[in-house]
């Protein structure tokens, strides 16, 4: 060896040992978790104070007779049992389902149709996409006015629209009609969801390549084939997401309905969030509209975790079937 070899040679750093990176990245990985707590620590405060304390006391006077005066009672399940056995109960639940069932239908059926719109190539999409946004902007409470407004009997714009072009010689009281009430209450609400809804299938429809559908029209495949093996497939997980929130938002739907009917015509529209919101505001019993709140969240919860199971068996058994 020369004597310039040697010098390089010990002038040459050592190459490091496998201990002192795998030390470094240990404590860079424990510096990254701790600065993820701490970021995620305002937003748990957050939760606990506005979800997890109230969902918390919610559960506890549902087990108690509650005194705005003195101290309370605790009477076990005697304010469920008193709630599953009454009639209105009941009636709210059967209007409650029919309602969530038609919201999710509509919402979802609306938001894809609007999406598939949107996703075609024309002039002006970008503003229509812009327009997609606005009902999904709108609080609740807005769109239950707008809607009020909207059918009122007297000067309700549908009804302005149906006699000029000729469909009724004279204005239609829609709200005094239960059927229609109820209906009208769905479609309002759901014409706020859709856009939320058409917004998320928008989104998975622009990720699926321009190759598939052209090869799938030069194998010869027609709009409904296209829709059902590429399309539908590749939105599966994004629509049991649309569903899941549609379940949901159509259990607990309160504002539009409150707005529009306040629950009627008669018991029409009570749905069970007007049963709590009756229980508590109204008559002043907060034990009994805190059971009937546990058991709303109850059922929404039930059946959301069925859309979960599906979409997760759906999810294994599409797998299965691709590989």
């Amino acid at each position: 060896m020369s004597s310039q070899d040697a010098t390089v040679d010990s002038v040459a750093p050592a190459s490091p040992g496998p201990n002192p990176p795998l030390r470094k990245r240990s404590s860079l990985a424990r510096g990254d978790r701790r600065f993820g707590a701490m970021l995620a620590i305002p937003a748990t405060l957050i939760v606990l104070l506005l979800v997890a304390i109230p969902s918390i006391q919610t559960v506890i006077y549902s087990f108690q007779k509650v005194s705005f005066n003195g101290p309370s009672d605790f009477i076990g399940l005697d304010n469920y049992s008193r709630v599953i056995a009454s009639d209105e109960f009941q009636n709210s639940l059967r209007i409650t389902t029919i309602y969530a069932l038609g919201f999710v239908i509509i919402a979802t059926g609306l938001g894809l149709a609007f999406a598939i719109l949107l996703n075609q190539r024309f002039h002006g999409r970008g503003i229509a996409r812009t327009l997609l946004i606005i009902p999904w902007a709108a609080p609740w409470l807005v769109v239950g006015i707008m809607w009020k407004w909207f059918i009122d009997a007297d000067v309700g714009m549908l009804n302005g629209i149906l006699f000029q072009l000729g469909l009724t010689n004279d204005y239609i009281p829609f709200l005094a009609n239960p059927g229609q009430a109820l209906f009208f209450t769905i479609l309002a609400a759901a014409w706020r969801q859709a856009s939320l809804s058409g917004l998320l299938f928008l989104a998975a429809l622009q990720t699926i390549s321009t190759d598939l559908p052209e090869a799938a029209v030069v194998d010869g495949a027609n709009v409904w084939q296209r829709f059902r093996y590429i399309t539908l497939p590749w939105m599966r997980p994004v629509l049991m997401v649309v569903l899941v929130t549609n379940v949901i938002f159509g259990f607990l739907q309160f504002d539009v309905v409150y707005a529009i009917t306040q629950g009627g015509p008669g018991n029409s529209t009570n749905l069970l969030s007007m049963l709590l919101y009756k229980e508590i505001f109204q008559f002043s019993n907060l034990g009994v509209g805190s059971a009937v709140a546990v058991i709303l969240g109850l059922v929404a919860f039930g059946v959301g975790l069925i859309f979960v199971k599906f979409l997760y068996r759906s999810e294994s058994v599409y797998g299965r079937t691709a590989t």
